[in-house]
């Protein structure tokens, strides 16, 4: 609800979407900007799951991580690549007072996955980037299917040792 409506949607719209007594919403989350780092804090935990069930252990050479997390963000209805839409659950939160240290987190958590990863780090930042930009793109005019599919095969490449 929160990316349907903005952050200004109520807590009674938010229990009675969840099929909840407000009440008892208000019970586990006594503040609202806890119920909104719950919700920023499962999102980036369910990137961080949906990467690596990507990840191929037959690939046995860098970049592993990477090329998970490519195919996790530029996979044809990729549900990781709706974190990254204009209208995300972060995109809506993530600017939020009180929201950067689950971010700033978060952001570190990856960084320091993606260096462990034995790949280049300049060429990972790009690729990662570059899957980050194609995602928040999916879906809308500024990249087709087809340029999906090549951006994809492409990004694929560059996260392979040279």
């Amino acid at each position: 609800m929160l990316v349907e409506h903005g952050s200004g949607v109520s807590l009674a719209d938010i229990a009675r979407r969840a099929g909840v007594p407000k009440g008892a919403l208000t019970h586990h989350f006594p503040h609202r900007l806890e119920l909104e780092k719950a919700l920023v804090h499962r999102s980036n935990e369910q990137l961080w799951a949906d990467v690596h069930a990507l990840v191929d252990l037959s690939e046995n050479r860098p970049g592993k991580l990477l090329r998970a997390y490519v195919r996790a963000l530029t996979a044809p209805d990729s549900r990781a690549a709706e974190i990254f839409s204009p209208s995300s659950l972060l995109t809506v939160l993530g600017e939020r007072p009180g929201m950067e240290e689950l971010v700033d987190e978060d952001a570190a958590r990856w960084r320091e996955a993606l260096s462990a990863d034995g790949f280049d780090p300049a060429q990972a930042l790009v690729v990662r980037l570059a899957s980050e930009g194609l995602a928040m793109n999916m879906g809308t005019p500024y990249a087709t299917e087809q340029e999906r599919e090549l951006a994809h095969a492409r990004l694929l490449e560059l996260a392979e040792p040279r």
